[in-house]
């Protein structure tokens, strides 16, 4: 795939339809994997309230499993993209919406600075992303965290009952 700003955009266009398609269902979140490289490397930083700026690094693996949530509805809406091509990398500003049985949990802000390389399978692999929150209150972040604990939980439970019942 050739670097110019509407392929590039394209690409992120699709990459964000097929997170927002896939998230969720333990079945289809490995969907999303094929889309970072196998070195893949995920920053992630967030101000809790009235702390300073943290970090964490993750895996592919690890960020994919983030991603299971089977009981709730997570949208991710880009607002914008920053396109640097001679560097490869994608800054995008984003809405992130968590939503519980059609009821908004809560919504937040977001920026992530993607790094991307060339891939003949997917035309893109994202290498390397950097990740920003906008501050919530507790109480945005306490209901948020309950309901992907509990989501979670029952996507691994339910792994867990399916793959002992094939071993009877």
């Amino acid at each position: 795939m050739e670097l110019t700003y509407e392929n590039v955009t394209a690409w992120f266009d699709k990459y964000f339809e097929i997170v927002n398609k896939n998230m969720g269902p333990l079945e289809t979140v490995p969907n999303i994997g094929k889309l970072f490289t196998d070195d893949f490397t995920y920053n992630y930083y967030t101000l809790p309230p009235g702390g300073d700026f943290t970090t964490s690094k993750a895996s592919r693996e690890e960020l994919i499993m983030g991603m299971v949530h089977p009981s709730l509805e997570e949208k991710i809406t880009p607002k914008y993209y920053a396109i640097n091509l001679k560097e490869r990398v994608v800054v995008v500003r984003f809405e992130d919406q968590t939503i519980v049985d059609g009821e908004l949990i809560s919504t937040f802000q977001a920026s992530a600075h993607y790094t991307v390389v060339p891939a003949a399978d997917t035309g893109l692999k994202i290498c390397l992303l950097e990740y920003w929150t906008s501050n919530q209150t507790p109480e945005a972040v306490r209901l948020t965290r309950e309901a992907w604990i509990s989501s979670s939980k029952k996507a691994f439970e339910g792994l867990v009952f399916e793959w002992l019942k094939s071993r009877y």
